[in-house]
């Protein structure tokens, strides 16, 4: 017999199953229900959209989650350039 994931109460409809709670400010929400979206149907990892700064999703795809945000943050986090005229020889 295949182990339950969730459960549904018999009086209510509502079913209920295990996850982790994601909280993160609105753009990284976005680019995390981006990920969600781009997944077949059987494959989605969003439980519940919470509110602006919460998800409940599945916890096996915990670390794929955490290293996808990480990829994404290396892309869009720039270095500090020399401010234009600093350090200029002027001899």
């Amino acid at each position: 017999m295949p182990p339950k994931s969730s459960k549904a109460n018999q009086s209510t409809g509502v079913t209920s199953s295990s996850g982790y709670l994601l909280t993160c400010d609105p753009p990284m929400k976005q680019f995390i229900m981006h990920l969600n979206d781009k997944k077949s149907a059987d494959k989605k990892f969003i439980l519940e959209d919470l509110d602006a700064t919460h998800l409940l999703i599945k916890g096996d795809v915990r670390d794929e989650i955490t290293r996808k945000v990480d990829e994404w943050m290396d892309e869009n986090v720039f270095s500090t350039i020399e401010r234009v005229g600093e350090n200029l020889d002027t001899s």
